[in-house]
């Protein structure tokens, strides 16, 4: 694999995980669209998972005491069938068809954003479908963030246990999510072999989200974050 290459992917890692580190979710969404320019869809999403895997354990430690276990085993249930779900849809379906639909459902999800003022109210009897959801986009893009988001926001007030409770299912997700991409025959050496080159790039940007979530202004954050989604979710239907 030629330097331009490896420069694009790192670019992706880069953006993801920083935006990660931030805001708690959307490292695929942002990754995703920049790594499949270069990468087939499914060693993109292998590569993603590696990286979601790492994140996971790191900020699971960091954030377990304001994690909200009872939302997190309510989405479990959904996440366990959804991922296997996601998976072989990711192993048998038509990547330009899979590509349309993450644009298409990161568009729903930046619009949903923009015009709801008021949360909905969603009983916690829905977390399984929300789980099921979110473990069908992880499985088949590595970016379940947005049905977990929408579950979680209409639930829990306080942003630092909104965030911790985000990271938690994530890491529910993520650590499943690997030894299912093994078994698939998706996650390769090869691929392991991109994640070591990656390895120096995902701690940088690990390093500097962390800096920007002590000073960043939530409300101008989720304002860019939107639009930068928005831009994205257009460019895979249109690409």
């Amino acid at each position: 694999m030629g330097i331009a290459h490896l420069t694009v992917i790192g670019i992706g890692i880069g953006l993801g995980f920083y935006v990660q580190t931030v805001a708690g979710f959307a490292a695929g969404l942002f990754a995703i669209p920049i790594l499949i320019s270069v990468l087939p869809m499914q060693e993109a999403i292998a590569l993603m998972s590696i990286f979601l895997l790492i994140f996971s354990v790191i900020l699971v430690y960091k954030n377990w005491k304001k994690i909200e276990q009872k939302t997190v085993l309510e989405l479990s249930v959904g996440v366990i069938i959804g991922l296997g779900v996601g998976i072989l849809i990711l192993k048998t379906g038509n990547p330009i068809f899979l590509k349309r639909l993450l644009g298409a459902f990161t568009i729903l999800f930046v619009a949903y954003n923009f015009i709801s003022r008021n949360k909905l109210k969603i009983p916690g009897n829905l977390g399984v479908l929300f789980g099921l959801a979110g473990g069908i986009f992880s499985g088949m893009f590595s970016a379940g963030g947005p049905p977990y988001v929408m579950y979680i926001y209409n639930r829990i007030d306080s942003a630092s246990i909104f965030r911790a409770t985000i990271i938690g299912i994530l890491a529910v997700t993520n650590t499943l999510r690997v030894p299912m991409l093994v078994v698939s025959d998706i996650l390769t050496p090869d691929t392991l072999l991109i994640a070591m080159y990656m390895l120096p790039v995902f701690i940088i940007a690990l390093l500097l989200g962390n800096k920007t979530y002590h000073k960043v202004n939530e409300g101008k954050f989720k304002t860019i974050l939107m639009i930068l989604l928005g831009i994205s979710g257009i460019s895979l239907l249109i690409r």
